[in-house]
Order: C-alpha cells, then sequence, then structure tokens
C-alpha cells in the first residue's frame, strides 16, 4: 500500500501538475494499482470513462491544429453559426 499524504500538500500539486507539452498531447494517467486499495470502485470507473472520452478528443483537436490556420478555422465556425 502506498504511504498515505495530507491532502494539503497533494492537492496543490495535483492542480499545478504538467500534463503534457500542449493541452493537446495526450498521455494517459499513470498510476499504480495500490493507489486504488481504499477508493470506492466508482472512482477508478469514473475515471476511465472520462481517460476514454477525452483522449479521442485531444487527437481530434490536435490534428485540427495541424491542418487549419486560425484564419480557416475562424471562417469554418462563422459558418456554422450562419446555418
Amino acid at each position: 500500500m502506498h504511504k498515505w499524504e495530507s491532502t494539503e500538500k497533494l492537492l496543490p500539486q495535483w492542480e499545478h501538475q504538467m500534463i503534457g507539452e500542449t493541452p493537446f498531447d495526450y498521455e494517459d494517467f499513470k498510476y499504480k494499482l495500490d493507489e486504488f486499495d481504499n477508493v470506492p470502485p466508482v472512482v477508478p470507473r469514473f475515471m476511465f470513462y472520462l481517460q476514454l472520452n477525452i483522449k479521442p478528443l485531444c487527437d481530434f483537436i490536435l490534428q485540427q491544429t495541424k491542418q487549419q490556420t486560425v484564419e480557416q478555422l475562424r471562417s469554418e465556425t462563422q459558418g456554422w453559426i450562419e446555418i
């Protein structure tokens, strides 16, 4: 089992953790199995559910940012509004 640390120490670290070079460079969440020893099953289930939904979204956005310029995105978005 992992060593427990106080939430006063952990929460500030988690709030400012690095998630990648850019927000769209998705990296899977790294963990050890024993970190879930005292956690209700709904928490990791929900975490993995979010992860599986966010990863394709990040991949899509990263692909779009590499393919389109800001002007192209602006024109496309304005086209959506006009419809």
